[in-house]
């Protein structure tokens, strides 16, 4: 863990360079021998995300309009603190290179700036979204506050 408190350099990956045979002159880690590309002896959750933290409520009132008609009032508040739930780093195909750093200012997609941007601080940004429901599961959980108000008519 890089800089635990900071959600823009949360993990430092030049310190997970994949060890293998190298063949060539260049040094990739596309250049391994088959088989000897693998990961260590790291053991099983050694590296942790940062933490999920979000409070819901939910209020509801029933309320006899009739004897057969009935209204419930109801409010739902979501993330009511609003804290903000940062996304795991998304790992593309360059995290396996030992060649590329980014402390360079290599251009790779899904960092903080948006893809393409250039980054040029040696770690790895972590990015808030909004929502996980927008079809990438991986971009993170949670959201912004969210109020829902709801008027429920039973007959």
């Amino acid at each position: 863990i890089y800089h635990k408190r900071d959600p823009l350099n949360y993990v430092q990956l030049s310190s997970f360079a994949v060890p293998c045979t190298v063949t060539t002159i260049t040094g990739l880690a596309s250049d391994c021998v088959p088989g000897t590309r693998h990961f260590g002896n790291e053991r099983r959750n050694s590296l942790v995300g940062p933490t999920f933290k979000q409070w819901d409520f939910a209020i509801y009132k029933n309320t006899a309009i009739t004897e057969r008609l009935s209204m419930q009032l109801r409010a739902e508040l979501f993330n009511i603190l609003n804290h903000p739930n940062f996304a795991n780093p998304f790992l593309p195909a360059f995290v396996a290179d030992p060649g590329t750093n980014l402390s360079s200012g290599c251009k790779c997609g899904f960092l903080a700036g948006g893809p393409g941007q250039e980054v040029g601080n040696g770690g790895y940004h972590i990015v808030a979204t909004g929502d996980v429901g927008i079809g990438n599961p991986f971009l993170g959980g949670g959201g912004p506050r969210g109020i829902q108000l709801a008027a429920k008519f039973t007959f």
